[in-house]
């Protein structure tokens, strides 16, 4: 069990930033810090951090543990910047099918990312900010992808999307830079170098450029190499879990032949099942190549069912060969596949952790949206379409309150008793949870 003091973390670090100084105090980080120097760190992005600036009007403010104000805050935005998506989008088509205008809004505000991460925990408040600045990059992408008049002002956002992303988590900024560079890419494919988006342009590759600088600097102040966000041989928790440096040395941090892994994780989880002989469904190729195998076991199909049954409409639309009156598709993939990077990296990733699912909703979001617009203005919906949606509707609010349940049940997931007999005790020892 961790002391409360990790969630005084980022306090730490704000407290130290004012100072000139980018470690924090090692009874806040405990063993979740990197020793270096004789100094200790955090890996974490430093945004949080300035959340606690407010506190200083207090005398001894920066004791005070804000962890969850901060994170409902964050889940509120979020909501707050789907919901302005989906008015957007009502705005735009109408929603001819008022079945899927409701179904659209109840999984965005009942189910998925607006609900299987409300735990207040310092991981937590991490991800939920990081999916904030990735719902902020879909709403204005998909301005930019259906109303192409906005495109000046969705790359400002979009930047700045970006930046903010890479100051809290890595992955999730890494995606959103992808996808900024490859909707560029499409900009200057398509229209070339206009005058009226010239502007907009080199402002958003200075608003990217600045963020990128701050990182860089962080970074050479943590870790003396600016292209180096974390540097696990120094992670203090190695040394409860030797055998992570080993696995770290053989198959590095990301790989992909974690991906069959990470996707039984992520969408199939018959990990979580025992064999007759008492051991766990691939326990071997789990235990080779990754560090922690975090529970409650969850899959996208019973929590976002409904948002991937869009995503089918969305790359539907891209494959019909028929003329398009709708958005540039070039557009629309290019977000795609950059939106892609963050859901990628966590396959590849040497631990599977449950708030890892958080880098795969900008991607989901980005194509549930499209796909929204293309299912509602398609002529030949069937009956049983309706149906289906209706079903996978009510599946994701009912499994994803479900799992926030389960989660909430012990630290960081693992520590219940769950219905499978001897799980949960068989991962904590064998698999060193974190």
């Amino acid at each position: 069990m961790r002391s409360d003091n990790l969630l005084l973390t980022f306090n730490s670090m704000m407290d130290h930033m004012l100072h000139g100084r980018f470690d924090v105090d090692p009874y806040c980080v405990q063993k979740e810090g990197f020793l270096r120097n004789g100094r200790v760190y955090a890996y974490w992005g430093i945004f949080p951090a300035f959340l606690r600036l407010p506190l200083l009007v207090f005398k001894n403010g920066l004791h005070l543990d804000i962890t969850r104000l901060s994170c409902v805050l964050a889940a509120c935005c979020t909501f707050l910047v789907n919901y302005g998506t989906f008015l957007f989008l009502r705005t735009y088509c109408g929603f001819q099918k008022k079945w899927l205008e409701n179904s659209l809004f109840l999984v965005l505000a009942f189910s998925g990312v607006q609900i299987c991460f409300l735990q207040a925990t310092l991981y937590q408040e991490v991800c939920l900010w990081a999916i904030t600045f990735g719902s902020l990059f879909v709403y204005w992408a998909v301005r930019a992808c259906l109303k192409p008049e906005d495109t000046h002002k969705a790359l400002i956002w979009m930047a700045l999307a970006a930046g903010l992303a890479l100051l809290t988590r890595v992955t999730m900024g890494i995606a959103l830079y992808a996808a900024l560079a490859l909707f560029l890419g499409g900009i200057l494919y398509r229209q070339g170098l206009k005058t009226r988006l010239l502007a907009p342009i080199m402002a958003s590759l200075g608003v990217v450029g600045v963020f990128v600088a701050i990182t860089a600097f962080v970074n050479y102040e943590r870790w003396g190499n600016p292209l180096t966000f974390a540097n696990y041989n120094l992670y203090i928790y190695n040394a409860d879990f030797p055998d992570r440096l080993v696995r770290t040395e053989q198959y590095g941090l990301f790989n992909i032949k974690r991906i069959p892994l990470g996707l039984l994780y992520f969408f199939l989880p018959v990990w979580a099942f025992l064999r007759a002989d008492g051991e766990m469904v691939l326990q071997d190729e789990y235990q080779r190549l990754i560090d922690a195998v975090e529970l409650p076991p969850s899959s996208f199909f019973l929590t976002d069912g409904f948002l991937l049954f869009l995503s089918f409409y969305c790359v539907k639309s891209l494959l019909r060969t028929q003329a398009n009156n709708g958005p540039d598709k070039l557009m629309v993939g290019a977000n795609i596949i950059g939106l892609s990077t963050a859901p990628l990296l966590m396959l590849m990733a040497i631990s599977m952790n449950f708030r890892y699912r958080a880098e795969f909703y900008p991607l989901f979001l980005f194509m549930a949206f499209m796909g929204a617009v293309a299912l509602d203005q398609s002529r030949d919906v069937k009956i049983k379409t309706k149906h289906i949606s209706i079903i996978l509707v009510i599946l994701s609010v009912i499994f994803s309150h479900i799992i926030l349940v389960l989660y909430k049940m012990g630290e960081l997931g693992p520590a219940y008793n769950f219905v499978l007999s001897g799980v949960s005790n068989y991962y904590k020892t064998r698999f060193g949870f974190r």
